[in-house]
């Protein structure tokens, strides 16, 4: 019996999905989980691995039964600029504040289209930096400084 692959695409999404999933199982292993009442620090994250699992078993699967295309040529542009904004923002959030790394992740990340406009950029930044305030400074009470200490 021979397998025929329909769509390269989803296999390749499928089994990274399931990489990343056995991956994190396997670091958060020794996770206490709790119960569902009791949750400690291991339940959501085994949470979410199984559910990225079950994710990357259905797209793997999917890859042999429906058609799609073939795998296209990586660009590197878009993965490079994503990466080195979300490496600046971590580096930077405790000493520029959540609004100045989250400016300059969505500055850096907007980079990857070649189709850039400064404007939509800033428009993005400054939204997206008011709900990072709203959400995890006011909403969760996160002890992230807003802005830098001088």
């Amino acid at each position: 019996m021979r397998i025929r692959i329909r769509n390269p695409q989803d296999l390749g999404a499928g089994l990274l999905f399931l990489a990343i999933a056995l991956f994190a199982l396997w670091v958060a292993r020794d996770y206490p989980v709790g119960t569902s009442v009791r949750m400690s620090s291991g339940y959501f994250p085994r949470l979410l691995c199984l559910l990225l699992l079950l994710l990357g078993a259905y797209v793997t699967l999917r890859a042999l039964v429906v058609e799609g295309p073939a795998v296209t040529r990586v660009r590197l542009r878009p993965v490079l600029m994503i990466t080195a904004g979300v490496v600046v923002f971590a580096y930077s959030i405790q000493t520029l504040g959540l609004v100045l790394a989250t400016v300059l992740l969505t500055m850096i990340g907007g980079y990857a289209s070649p189709r850039v406009r400064l404007i939509e950029m800033a428009a993005a930044s400054a939204v997206l930096a008011v709900l990072a305030i709203a959400i995890f400074v006011k909403g969760i009470g996160l002890p992230i400084p807003i802005w830098p200490d001088f």
